[in-house]
């Protein structure tokens, strides 16, 4: 359900203004707080939040899992947040 001025005087497009600003609240925390993820794009496509980058580590990817439940708590999101490989490789690379 939509809140503020625009959902309470019943103006088309307030439920999409209201996503777009939790979007936004969503990712200043993902920026702001201990995680310092830059690299998320979160976009609202249809009826459900899409999520795609690269995190550091799984920690990393549940953090910012979590801190989308919070922020989103009532719409669905999908996430494709793969891991960076930081192995070291196990062989040389040859370079001809």
């Amino acid at each position: 359900m939509a809140t503020g001025p625009d959902a309470a005087a019943g103006k088309p497009g307030a439920t999409a203004r209201n996503t777009e600003y939790r979007i936004a609240h969503l990712q200043e925390r993902l920026v702001g707080e201990e995680l310092a993820e830059m690299g998320m794009r979160i976009e609202y496509r249809g009826d459900t939040v899409h999520i795609t980058g690269t995190a550091s580590t799984a920690g990393d990817r549940e953090a910012i899992l979590r801190v989308a439940a919070e922020e989103l708590p009532d719409m669905p999101v999908r996430a494709d947040i793969v891991l960076a490989d930081a192995t070291a490789p196990d062989h040389p690379e040859e370079i001809s």
